[in-house]
């Protein structure tokens, strides 16, 4: 946010000038100061504040720092512009806007949605709706899982609170302008999974809140509804819909749905052709916002976001937030279950196959401990497992594995740099058998990647070897495969039993998403890679989370290595049909590898002229037709049916 931050202020034709960032860890500087060397850098604002005494101070750090951060700045004698969200509390708001109107110095919190195009395209044809009857704010929002930095991202409940001011401050942004003392919250409901709805009033008008993390597709917009018509603000287009007049007659209902289609279509090409055509690199309406804040202090005018907006911002995000931690307290799984098996550790247990782990290994009678990088909402625990937060890229304590019987050790790396796979991936494999191995464990199954596997020695079998170029398939199959070398030699060092198991591309046909090797979706466009008849190496969630369980309850009768894909592999064209099931209006489009192999070899040239001295990834070779034997997991198949499956 700092880097939208200072290129937004870069953009200013004001006379604006960074001066200095502040920052305790050099390293996070370092883009700032790549960018802007003549910038200089301060390890905390008393520093920055002592040496700069700067006109305005940018506070873009946590939220539960900006009201210690705002009041030092402002008895500083600076201005602040504080992120949203704003405070964590009224009585902070207050107590920051009372200590800046006694200085007189200006406060902004960054409400920049409100000068982007469509807020104030709104704000141009509001008076034509006549009197307002009902406004709708919604934002439906994906949650991160992972950060380009590396760091944590904060957990989905939290990232709910981080984006809920946009649509609020929208909201009461809409409801100003109406008669009525202030807005009053008459009710907020939390849903499941963090999907919050709230009923908002001012004198006679209502607006409805709604913000989700599930709704697809992701959406923020604002609609106003009044006597003489209704405005749609659209701030993922930047657009605004507008059907002005009573709409009450049988020609207005009919040209209604053309005249906001030709809206909606052109709207959305001008915006996106200004967005891309003038180099957008920050944050809509930050620039606008800033200049509007600026030209205030210079003329000793009021801030651009009024202390009514900020104060009932906080108020209900406050609330909101009250609810959202009663909605969990009421929700959360019990800490401890009396469950008949034996305990086991599992790392990896947020994520996608590891969500699944908890829930077959609880389901066949193991109390779990996951061992994870934050600690999930409510929402995604189990009864039956316990939740410890910890740094697998950091030596662990031996005690977080005491009276294990097993450990599945899932966790890995799925994106980033190789930097992060090294720590993430082989680090953190290598932290966990030597802490599990300290505390006397002696089972260990090992989750690695069928990618691990050679691709030249013939069809891909349980005993294929592991592919030689280490690097050559990108970072991710890199960190897998230098995790399972370094485990399996680990192992026989330490005295630890070491189980292999390696899954395909795994698949939930409960709710499918496409495996990358079958190709990309663009926009409504699936480019599918291959031949529609080639058999594409995949295995099915629940199918690979049973597996791993029964290694578990039949460790000595698990095979050492296993590859687990599903037995009979689909093909592309079944896989295709399981993704247009869920996506009717899906258009398929089939790309040979006859075409792919020339498009390949541009695509290696190119990586090696922009990113001298890093390995180039051969994209044909990602996609290339496997070849694999699935008897390996058939016989798996077939000796957990017979010896009860495992899970649920």
């Amino acid at each position: 946010m700092g880097q939208h931050h200072a290129r937004a202020i870069g953009k200013l034709a004001s006379g604006a000038r960074l001066v200095a960032v502040a920052d305790p860890n050099p390293a996070a500087a370092e883009p700032l100061r790549a960018e802007f060397p003549e910038i200089r850098h301060y390890p905390d604002l008393p520093a920055l504040l002592a040496a700069e005494r700067p006109d305005v101070v940018h506070i873009v750090t946590p939220p539960s720092t900006h009201a210690a951060l705002a009041r030092m700045a402002l008895e500083a004698g600076s201005n602040v512009y504080v992120e949203k969200p704003f405070v964590e509390s009224v009585a902070e708001a207050n107590e920051i806007l009372a200590l800046a109107a006694s200085r007189n110095l200006r406060v902004c919190a960054g409400h920049q949605l409100m000068y982007e195009p469509p807020a104030r395209r709104l704000r141009e044809y509001r008076p034509a709706i006549g009197r307002l009857v009902h406004i709708e704010s919604y934002f439906s929002f994906r949650t991160t899982r992972r950060t380009p930095d590396g760091r944590t991202p904060l957990r989905a409940d939290l990232q709910l609170l981080d984006i809920l001011p946009h649509p609020v401050y929208l909201l009461l942004d809409a409801l100003a302008g109406e008669p009525g003392d202030r807005p009053e919250l008459l009710s907020v409901e939390v849903g499941p999974a963090g999907t919050v709805h709230a009923l908002v009033r001012k004198g006679m008008v209502t607006g409805t809140l709604v913000v989700t993390l599930e709704g697809r597709p992701v959406d923020n917009w604002l609609r106003l509804t009044g006597t003489n018509g209704t405005l749609h603000a659209d701030f993922v287009r930047s657009t605004v819909q507008r059907s002005i007049g009573p709409g009450t007659s049988g020609i207005d209902k009919l040209f209604a749905p053309y005249r906001q289609s030709r809206q909606l279509v052109g709207g959305t090409t001008r915006s996106m052709a200004r967005r891309f055509l003038g180099g957008q690199r920050s944050y809509p309406g930050l620039t606008e916002l800033f200049n509007a804040l600026y030209d205030a202090i210079r003329q000793g005018q009021p801030s651009p976001v009024s202390p009514e907006n900020i104060l009932g911002t906080v108020e209900i995000c406050e609330r909101v937030s009250q609810e959202l931690h009663r909605f969990q307290e009421r929700i959360r799984p019990p800490k401890s279950v009396d469950l008949p098996g034996s305990p086991i550790v599992l790392s990896g247990g947020t994520g996608f196959l590891g969500k699944e782990l908890v829930h077959q290994l609880v389901a066949a009678g193991h109390p779990v401990t996951v061992l994870a990088r934050r600690d999930p909402p409510a929402w995604e625990q189990f009864p039956g497992a316990t939740y410890l937060v910890t740094d697998l890229g950091a030596p662990l304590d031996p005690a977080h594995f005491a009276g294990a019987a097993a450990v599945v050790h899932a966790a890995a790396e799925t994106a980033g740099s190789w930097e992060q796979h090294q720590r993430n991936s082989i680090d953190a494999a290598e932290h966990v058998i030597r802490a599990a191995a300290a505390a006397g464990v002696r089972r260990f199954i090992h989750v690695s990647s069928l990618a691990v596997l050679s691709k030249s020695a013939g069809p891909t079998r349980d005993d294929t070897p592991l592919e030689p170029d280490s690097r050559g398939s990108g970072p991710y199959v890199w960190g897998k495969l230098e995790s399972e070398r370094l485990v399996r030699r680990l192992g026989a060092e330490l005295g630890v039993d070491v189980k292999v198991m390696r899954p395909a591309a795994i698949v939930d046909y409960r709710d499918f998403d496409p495996p990358g090797r079958l190709g990309k979706r663009l926009g409504n466009f699936f480019v599918a890679v291959g031949s529609p008849g080639d058999k594409l190496g995949t295995v099915d969630l629940s199918f690979c989370a049973r597996a791993i369980t029964w290694a578990v309850d039949h460790f000595a009768e698990a095979p050492a290595v296993v590859n687990l894909v599903d037995p009979a592999l689909p093909t592309k064209r079944m896989l295709v049909a399981a993704l247009r099931k869920n996506n009717p209006d899906l258009s398929v489009i089939w790309l040979p590898m006859l075409l792919l192999h020339p498009l390949s070899w541009g695509a290696l040239l190119l990586q090696k002229v922009l990113r001298p001295g890093r390995p180039a990834i051969n994209v044909a070779k990602v996609f290339s037709v496997e070849r694999i034997d699935p008897r390996g997991a058939a016989t798996l198949e077939t000796r957990m049916a017979l010896t009860g499956g495992g899970g649920a």
